[in-house]
């Protein structure tokens, strides 16, 4: 399978990701509503919403994210691989990077059509999509269900604080491991774990997936930025 068809192949598995999260989403709308619910069909619930502080801060706070995240995995990266190599385990990427070589030729060949494909793809529609699955309906839906339930368990006013954090500290977990291991790189998991709880970090402390997308799409441009320059011999591709 070439480059562009698995590219395309990664925004069709993308689409239907997205489909199945709105159309439960709306599903889930639908049927409260049934129930008297005064509820409306917006996504804002999901995250689509501005940025608690405003647009710049929301920005600015992505940008930062996603540069710590990006600073931080590569220590991480190599940790996990020494103690990998270490304990006798397989190290080489069967998904990742069978892609990225076959980006870097395609980019070599075809650098007019193949740049603005793998940006588009890596940059802006993974990151889009991941966001609103992973943080704005997973992380979000059990955040939200673990304060229902603190709320229903009838917690003192000076528990909630307490209640809320192990909420988030638990939503944050599950939908970071989910995450991670959906990636199915076992080198990059340790990374890809820290970096999902940060973005789940960021999601809730602004109320929107503007800044998670923007730490996430920031994390993922370095790696696309590398194979660009790797395919014209300008750096070397990572080993």
């Amino acid at each position: 399978m070439s480059a562009g068809q698995t590219l395309l192949l990664v925004v069709l598995q993308n689409a239907i990701l997205l489909a199945l999260t709105l159309g439960a989403f709306w599903a889930g709308v639908f049927v409260l509503r049934r129930t008297g619910r005064a509820l409306s069909y917006s996504l804002s619930p999901l995250g689509l919403a501005r940025p608690a502080g405003g647009m710049p801060v929301g920005l600015a706070l992505g940008v930062a994210v996603g540069v710590g995240a990006l600073a931080a995995s590569i220590p991480i990266n190599l940790a996990t691989r020494f103690i990998f190599e270490r304990m006798g385990y397989p190290v080489e990427s069967t998904v990742q990077e069978p892609l990225m070589q076959g980006l870097r030729v395609w980019i070599s060949e075809n650098p007019a059509v193949a740049i603005p494909a793998a940006v588009l793809v890596v940059v802006i529609i993974g990151p889009a999509v991941e966001e609103l699955v992973f943080r704005g309906a997973l992380f979000n839906g059990l955040y939200r269900l673990g304060n229902l339930l603190g709320r229903r368990l009838g917690e003192p006013k000076a528990g909630r604080s307490a209640a809320e954090k192990a909420s988030f500290a638990l939503a944050a977990v599950l939908s970071s491991a989910v995450f991670a291991l959906l990636h199915l790189e076992p080198v990059l998991l340790p990374a890809l774990f820290l970096l999902s709880v940060g973005l789940c970090y960021l999601f809730a402390r602004t109320g929107s997936l503007l800044p998670p997308f923007v730490a996430h799409a920031v994390f993922n441009s370095f790696a696309t930025i590398v194979v660009i320059l790797s395919a014209f011999d300008l750096v070397s591709p990572p080993v």
